[in-house]
């Protein structure tokens, strides 16, 4: 598990350069959820946006994604069941985001490099601002005290900042195929780099 306090932030997975910029992280977790791609797609571009000079087996780079996107989670989700609401969009709440961190840490995150896993550190300890009111009103619950026009008003501020649902993620292995044709793009992919 990766601390903070304790070690230099890696610009590698297991012996694969990586662009750590929080950029990259953003645009990995927006392909990673980008209907319009298959779940290939998303795979094969998140694996070229990540791994810089080449990319590692399909498994490998799978592996070093999912550490990408999720090793700075030290908290205990096991057994916790998740929302199938969407609480965030790097898109939907770009200004949010910006604004929130201009303000509680004083970073212009336009004029600034940052590692991913700072940035993601950062951005789940935000204190109250923008971002987290809608982020608490898109999962809130409508409370059953409230009056009928309460209500309406409370489902119309919802439908306002609403994003949508998850959908399932898949966790089954690659086929032959689709093993051949990542292949086949990370060959062509590591000749152009």
């Amino acid at each position: 598990m990766f601390n903070v306090l304790l070690e230099d932030m890696p610009e590698e997975y297991e012996g694969y350069r990586i662009d750590p910029d929080f950029r990259t992280g953003i645009l990995i977790s927006m392909c990673l959820s980008d209907p319009e791609l298959t779940e290939l797609e998303q795979r094969l571009v998140a694996a070229n946006l990540l791994f810089t000079d080449k990319i590692p087996p399909p498994e490998q780079a799978m592996s070093g994604i999912s550490w990408f996107m999720n090793a700075n989670n030290h908290d205990n989700y096991d057994g916790v069941k998740q929302s199938e609401v969407i609480l965030m969009d790097y898109g939907v709440d770009q200004w949010r985001i910006y604004a929130a961190f201009m303000a509680q840490y004083h970073i212009d995150l336009n004029k600034v490099y940052m590692h991913w896993f700072i940035f993601r550190g950062l951005l789940d300890n935000l204190s109250e601002c923008s971002f987290t009111d809608v982020m608490q009103l898109r999962q809130k619950k409508i409370p059953a005290y409230l009056s009928a026009k309460e209500k309406e008003e409370f489902k119309r501020k919802q439908r306002i900042f609403q994003l949508g649902k998850t959908g399932k993620v898949k966790e089954d292995d690659f086929t032959e195929s689709e093993k051949a044709r990542i292949a086949e793009f990370l060959k062509y992919a590591n000749i152009k780099k």
